[in-house]
C-alpha cells in the first residue's frame, strides 16, 4: 500500500554522484526485500522518516515495497535478474518528478557496472558522467530525444558482501509552457565548509547544493549553483581564473549538452583535483547550472581551508 507524504520541490539538476539518499535508504530496503509483514510495515516506516528528515513539506512521496512506479520508461535499462526491492516516487508542486528503484542481485559491482555503462551508451539514453570511488561506482544518464529527463545510477556493494545493490533514480521536468510562472531561484546557500578560496564562485550566482566529506588521506567539496549565463560563460570563466590560479586545465568534450574540464595541481605536497561541469537549466534557459568537484589531498588530510595550490 503507497503511503503519502510531503516533501520540498526539487529541480532538474545535474545529479551528484554520491547519492546520499540512495545509499541512506538502502538499509531499509533490503530489510523490506526479506522481512514479515510487520517488519515490512516498520521499515516503510523507517524510509518514511528518512524522507520526512531530509526534505520540507512541499512534495508529495509514494514509498512502494516490490514494485517499480507505473511511468516508470519501459526502455529504461535494468539489470538482468536482479530482485527488486522497492520504490520510492516523489512530485514536486512544480511538476518535477522523481522515480527511485532499488535492486540487488548476487554479482559483483564491476560486473553490474560495465552492464550499465553498456546499456546507457546505446541511443536514446546518453551517458553524461561516470565515476568510481572506493567500492561505489556511479553515473548520470540523459535522455536525447527527452531534453527534460535525467538520471542515475548508482552501484554499490551488499552490506554482507555477497552481490551488489541498484539505485536508479529517473527526473523528468514538466515542458515549460507560456502561461509557467517566471522561475525564481531559492536564496543562495553559503559554501561548504573548509571550501578554498583559491576556487571562486562564478559572480552573481546562486549556490544550490553543497556536500563536503572527509576520507582517508583527502578532502572533498562539491557545490552546485545556478547564475545567468550559457555553459559557455560559466567554463570559460572557470579556465581563466584556474589557469591563472596555476592549475593545469583540460578541457574536455562537451556529451549531451554538458560542458566541462577538469583541473589539477600536482606540484605541491598535497595534490590538487577537480572538474567543473556546466549546462543549461531545464526550468528556464536564461540560466546555466553547474557543479564543481574539488579533491585536495592523496596521504594523511590537511585541516579545511588550510591548504593551497
Amino acid at each position: 500500500m503507497p503511503s503519502t507524504i510531503n516533501r520540498s520541490p526539487k529541480r532538474l539538476y545535474l545529479i551528484p554522484l554520491t547519492a546520499f539518499l540512495a545509499l541512506t535508504l538502502v538499509g531499509a530496503f533490503v530489510a523490506i526485500g526479506c522481512g514479515s509483514s510487520s517488519t515490512d510495515s516498520k521499515a516503510q516506516a523507517i524510509v518514511q522518516k528518512f524522507l520526512e528528515v531530509s526534505q520540507s513539506p512541499d512534495t508529495q512521496s509514494q514509498v512502494m515495497l516490490g514494485k517499480v512506479p507505473d511511468d516508470l520508461p519501459a526502455d529504461l535499462p535494468a539489470y538482468p535478474g536482479a530482485s527488486l526491492l522497492g520504490s520510492v516516487v516523489t512530485t514536486a508542486s512544480g511538476g518535477l518528478k522523481d522515480d527511485s528503484v532499488l535492486r540487488e542481485t548476487g554479482d559483483s559491482v564491476g560486473d553490474v557496472y560495465a552492464f550499465y555503462e553498456q546499456a546507457f551508451d546505446t541511443s536514446p539514453w546518453q551517458i553524461l558522467a561516470s565515476t568510481a570511488q572506493g567500492k561505489i561506482a556511479a553515473l548520470q544518464f540523459g535522455n536525447a530525444s527527452n531534453p527534460n529527463m535525467a538520471g542515475t545510477v548508482v552501484v554499490q556493494p551488499e552490506s554482507s558482501g555477497n552481490g551488489s545493490v541498484i539505485y536508479t533514480s529517473v527526473q523528468t521536468a514538466p515542458a515549460e509552457t507560456p502561461t509557467s510562472e517566471p522561475f525564481a531561484p531559492e536564496p543562495s546557500k553559503t559554501l561548504p565548509r573548509g571550501w578554498p578560496s583559491q576556487i571562486p564562485v562564478y559572480p552573481n550566482a546562486n549556490i544550490t547544493d553543497t556536500t563536503w566529506s572527509r576520507s582517508s588521506g583527502s578532502m572533498q567539496w562539491q557545490v552546485s549553483l545556478l547564475a545567468v549565463a550559457t555553459p559557455e560563460d560559466i567554463i570559460d570563466y572557470y579556465r581563466t581564473q584556474l589557469s591563472n590560479a596555476g592549475f593545469t586545465v583540460t578541457n574536455n568534450p562537451d556529451q549531451g549538452g554538458v560542458s566541462s574540464l577538469s583541473f589539477e595541481n600536482k606540484l605541491t605536497a598535497t595534490p590538487w583535483s577537480g572538474t567543473v561541469t556546466a549546462q543549461t537549466f531545464v526550468q528556464d534557459s536564461t540560466y546555466a547550472q553547474a557543479v564543481i568537484q574539488l579533491q585536495i589531498g592523496s596521504g594523511t588530510p590537511q585541516a579545511s581551508g588550510t591548504a593551497t595550490p
